[in-house]
């Protein structure tokens, strides 16, 4: 038994605080939600409540890392700080070479832009020639269902009415681009790009009216954005970039749907098919958060990826078969 002490009178003394300091972060516990903490696991940084602390040579570790650390007959993989910063800061791309893919695909939006002002498919505020548009591949839901040009659903991903269109895609693009590319690689990032650009064409094929012409890489960017926010919600309880990350992009997520659903002249079937799938991309790729997205591409993520165009093949199949059918 340990010595009790005790004040004289049974009175602390007045300079005794009792009260939590001002500054110390409380955070709930990750299998215990309830349970508020101070704590953390000195290996993957989650917050632990009393329960779930086990003992570890230099604090406390939790439940998750101990169990990886018996399973593998070693230590646990540890997430250092420079590891945590990496995930962020562009480390996945460091030491790999090549060009990046994000200027790649801003280069090309850019190069065909001015073919469009060569050709008068548009003009520099917007506007132009609505047949040249469509020659150059815009998307236009009854050449797809009728006549077969279903690359008009990849096409169009690289078209833009008027500069400021283009600036803002792009400027987009080289953000949220920069992020994807540096979290999962480049050629998980351009899978990504272009399955959330052609899901967003698949829902303007079903949904939008035979007649619209829809252009623009508004769903390939949406899917980006998806992407990085089930990223910082799979990581929310390992880091504080994930956390703040997180808060920040689902904001920026609700403004753009508020402004995509209030404003004319845009397609909101290319935005949501374009987050769906870029959501459901991420997801797939980092196995509902129990792997490293970062790590080489294998067969289980072409599995995901197959399986998520498959889906989209068959959505726009069945499209195709049933407004036949109709005519």
């Amino acid at each position: 038994m340990g010595d009790v002490h005790r004040f004289p009178g049974g009175e602390m003394p007045p300079d005794f605080e009792t009260r939590m300091p001002e500054g110390l972060e409380v955070r709930y516990c990750y299998r215990h939600p309830q349970r508020e903490t101070g704590v953390s696991c000195s290996n993957c940084g989650r917050p632990i409540c009393h329960d779930c602390m086990i003992p570890a040579p230099v604090g406390f570790r939790c439940p998750e890392c101990v169990r990886e650390q018996n399973a593998r007959g070693s230590r646990a993989t540890v997430v250092t700080r420079g590891q945590m910063r990496s995930r962020w800061d562009g480390g996945a791309l460091a030491g790999r070479g090549g060009v990046s893919a994000t200027k790649v695909l801003v280069v090309l939006n850019v190069v065909m832009f001015v073919i469009e002002l060569f050709t008068g498919a548009t003009g520099i505020l917007g506007g132009g020639s609505v047949q040249a548009m469509v020659d150059l591949g815009g998307l236009w839901p009854s050449a797809v269902l009728q006549d077969h040009q279903y690359w008009r659903m990849v096409s169009a991903m690289f078209l833009h009415d008027g500069i400021f269109h283009l600036l803002l895609n792009m400027w987009a693009l080289w953000i949220i681009g920069g992020f994807i590319e540096a979290l999962v690689g480049r050629l998980k990032f351009v899978l990504l790009y272009f399955v959330s650009g052609f899901a967003g064409s698949v829902l303007v094929v079903v949904a939008a009216p035979q007649t619209t012409l829809v252009v623009g890489a508004s769903g390939a960017i949406f899917g980006a954005f998806g992407a990085l926010a089930v990223h910082a919600f799979l990581n929310r309880g390992r880091d504080f970039q994930s956390r703040s990350l997180l808060g920040n992009i689902l904001f920026l997520l609700v403004i753009n749907l508020v402004f995509t659903f209030s404003a004319g002249r845009i397609s909101w079937q290319a935005h949501i098919g374009g987050l769906v799938a870029g959501s459901l991309m991420m997801l797939a790729l980092m196995l509902g958060g129990r792997k490293d997205p970062r790590l080489s591409f294998g067969w289980a993520d072409g599995l995901a990826v197959a399986a998520i165009v498959v889906v989209l093949v068959l959505i726009t199949a069945w499209q195709v078969v049933t407004a036949t059918t109709v005519m």
